[in-house]
């Protein structure tokens, strides 16, 4: 579904502003979903398509969907609680 919702703001030009961000509740799941995404859209993980868990991290400048563990999230949060309304990202979560 989060491909789906990044192709459709660069169809309409927000791509470039577009922030998704997906929880999974264990690092293996964010891991599996970003590689099997990222192999959908032709890609390496690390571009437009990347992950951040628990000691391990691959994204970049471009990363437009990035898949996380819950405990990545609420760092991030509590690191800089403004993040949520500077970069108005989408939060997907599948639990």
């Amino acid at each position: 579904m989060a491909q789906f919702l990044l192709d459709h703001h660069v169809l309409f030009g927000n791509g470039a502003s577009t922030s998704i961000l997906i929880t999974q509740p264990r690092k293996i799941s964010a891991i599996s979903l970003a590689e099997r995404v990222a192999w959908e859209r032709g890609e390496t993980v690390g571009s437009t398509v990347g992950y951040h868990v628990r000691l391990q991290r691959k994204a970049s400048a471009k990363t437009k969907l990035l898949f996380c563990t819950t405990g990545i999230l609420l760092r991030l949060l509590h690191g800089n609680p403004y993040v949520a309304i500077a970069r108005q990202p989408l939060l997907l979560s599948a639990q």
